[in-house]
């Protein structure tokens, strides 16, 4: 099943949804699964390049395509007139519009999410693969897809991925405790870590496995980057490198004093000891 966004018209292959879920498009505008409903087929327009077929044609007077019915079987129903169209069709033969699902959005019903326990949504695009929950706009990224956005500053992927949002009524208010979430891949809890270690910004994180981001929480991460905040980050922790390296050689050099004075001591104790037993050496000689 093929749904257009009402919003930007991107299509999405949403045929594991039953209808009047809930879908959200990469623009962030969250989308119904509508019901298919039954209708004739018209072949109207070319259904490989789109052409306006003349009343009767054989075949496309654009791209020569065989016009046929029968033998072709049919396919989705058009993402945005609903009318059925043919099987590996390119456009809808009814209206013309080009048929180019964009992503596959499937619900992971073995899951829930991590913070609301609302059911989970994954979304396989060209670029990327990304789990999110459209209730409170919570984000999964894999550890390599993120590694891609913030260290190789891949601007396609960072583009694709959804400017969630939290439905109405469902923003996660701020709690009174901090709350340790659960992985959403093994379950087991997930660290916390402040994103750059100067960002501010906290996110939770299972080693080897992926990122959470609460709503909103990519897009700050994503303007610390652009904004140079990791180089801000580097030279922060080169610096305290080069402090701590100036710290230990100064505990270094007093370590070393102290053992000067101390085995200059041990040196006079033993010699005053070796004169003491010397005398009294003599004294029995003689």
């Amino acid at each position: 099943m093929l749904l257009a966004c009402q919003t930007c018209h991107r299509q999405y292959d949403v045929g594991h949804y039953p209808p009047g879920s809930k879908v959200r498009c990469l623009c962030g505008a969250l989308n119904e699964v509508r019901a298919p409903r039954a209708r004739q087929l018209e072949m109207f327009h070319c259904s490989n390049c789109g052409g306006k077929l003349a009343h009767g044609e054989a075949s496309c007077s654009y791209c020569s395509a065989e016009v046929r019915l029968g033998s072709r079987g049919l396919g989705p129903a058009c993402p945005e007139c609903l009318a059925t169209t043919l099987v590996d069709a390119k456009h809808c033969s009814t209206c013309g519009v080009e048929l180019r699902a964009e992503a596959v959005v499937r619900a992971l019903a073995e899951r829930s999410c991590p913070r609301c326990k609302n059911g989970l949504s994954e979304c396989e695009t060209a670029e990327l693969r990304y789990v999110e929950c459209t209730a409170c706009g919570g984000l999964w990224l894999d550890e390599s897809v993120f590694t891609r956005v913030v260290e190789q500053r891949d601007t396609l992927v960072a583009e694709v991925l959804p400017q969630a949002q939290p439905a109405a009524g469902t923003s996660p208010r701020l709690e009174a405790q901090v709350r340790y979430l659960p992985c959403p891949v093994c379950g087991e809890t997930m660290h916390r870590r402040n994103f750059g270690q100067i960002s501010g910004v906290i996110l939770d994180w299972c080693r080897g496995h992926g990122w959470w981001f609460d709503a909103e929480e990519l897009g700050r991460v994503l303007a610390f980057v652009d904004s140079g905040g990791l180089e801000r980050a580097r030279e922060k922790r080169h610096e305290y490198r080069k402090l701590e390296l100036e710290r230990l050689e100064r505990r270094s050099s007093e370590s070393a004093r102290r053992l000067e004075r101390v085995d200059g001591e041990l040196q006079r104790d033993i010699l005053a000891h070796s004169l003491v037993d010397l005398v009294k050496l003599v004294g029995r000689l003689f």
